[in-house]
């Protein structure tokens, strides 16, 4: 019976694969994301083949206690979806700490099968205040990766302020030349804002931090400094924690490790620039929360927000693993502990219920 339950998910997995990847980005996303529900609500994942050649890490970022707004916090994951997605790795993973992964991908050896790691990115409050209590009365270890300076100084990512200011903000058009560049951008419309939030963001991640802050300071000039206060205010879901916050989950087990120092992409910096990322923030973690744990997460974490540079410095600094974005398991016989890729945890939490069951089966 269970092998057909798998056959049978299996072939119809498969075929709503090919329709999707026939449909635009967007349709192909809400595709997926229904499939992996519908799979979900019928135990699909209890079927699954005892693989110990793999594991998946999963990146949470944000998790919100309401309904996430469509625009601004389409990335945010509803505290009722992860209830359901860590009822999933319940009863058809292992969950298991990053530092067990770790070590059998530095010794080459098997994970416990179906093996699944919890991480969160960026230092959201509501990693502490909605996720931790969701994780421990499941009894489910994970990590947490804090931008070092983010947390000493209480600021904001510039990538949630910008879906706030461009989605929420009064302007309606938008206008810069950005080294040469031409930017126009129409936000008169939902599209015309979703379109332009994603061009400042490819615009702005994998630059030069000099290049990066120059941009940032010309579009936030277009709002005055009190719309962009009372903006932020109508969003805690991206109020980073408190060292306080930080020090009461490393107290309780979680894993805490670095996500560098302000929260840039490494690949474009100069070494000087990145070996000051990563060897500050070490020194701010061990300041305000003791030892932190040997874990390392590219800001970013795409190909672009890594460098040879970036993975000697780590090195160096006796990081036993850096986390990357990269939208893939971890295969411990061959991935470099350097380089260990994740899947992206958003607001579509069918997404990656279906993308665990197409990795997980094949």
């Amino acid at each position: 019976m269970l092998e057909m339950r798998r056959k049978l998910f299996s072939a119809l997995s498969w075929r709503v694969e090919a329709r999707a990847a026939a449909l635009p980005a967007a349709e192909g996303a809400t595709v997926r994301h229904r499939w992996g529900r519908m799979m979900s609500w019928a135990g699909a994942h209890r079927s699954l083949p005892e693989t110990t050649d793999r594991a998946a890490i999963l990146c949470f970022h944000s998790i919100t206690a309401h309904r996430p707004d469509p625009e601004v916090e389409a990335d945010a994951l509803d505290v009722r979806d992860l209830r359901n997605l860590l009822a999933v790795l319940r009863t058809s993973f292992h969950v298991i700490p990053l530092a067990e992964l770790v070590d059998a991908v530095r010794q080459r050896r098997p994970p416990p099968s179906r093996s699944v790691v919890i991480t969160f990115d960026d230092g959201y409050a509501n990693a502490h205040s909605v996720a931790a209590e969701e994780l421990a009365r499941q009894r489910m270890p994970w990590s947490l990766f804090l931008p070092a300076m983010l947390i000493e100084t209480g600021g904001r990512q510039w990538i949630d302020d910008v879906r706030i200011l461009i989605h929420r903000g009064g302007r309606k058009h938008l206008s810069f030349a950005w080294d040469g560049q031409s930017v126009a951008l129409d936000l008169s419309s939902r599209d015309g804002r979703r379109d332009a939030v994603t061009r400042i963001h490819q615009l702005c991640r994998y630059v030069p931090e000099a290049q990066r802050r120059a941009r940032l300071d010309e579009l936030y000039a277009c709002w005055p400094a009190d719309e962009m206060e009372s903006l932020r205010a109508e969003y805690p879901s991206f109020r980073p924690m408190t060292w306080m916050q930080a020090q009461e989950l490393q107290a309780a087990g979680v894993d805490v490790g670095s996500h560098a120092l302000n929260h840039m992409a490494l690949g474009p910096q100069p070494p000087e620039v990145v070996r000051h990322e990563v060897l500050a923030a070490r020194a701010l973690l061990q300041q305000r929360i003791g030892d932190h744990s040997p874990h390392f997460s590219y800001p970013y974490g795409r190909e672009s927000a890594i460098s040879d540079e970036s993975e000697r410095v780590l090195a160096a600094a006796g990081y036993h693993c850096a986390l990357t974005l990269e939208q893939e398991l971890v295969y411990p016989a061959t991935t470099h502990p350097l380089r260990l890729p994740r899947l992206i945890v958003s607001g579509q939490v069918g997404r990656v219920l279906f993308t665990l069951w197409q990795r997980f089966i094949r």
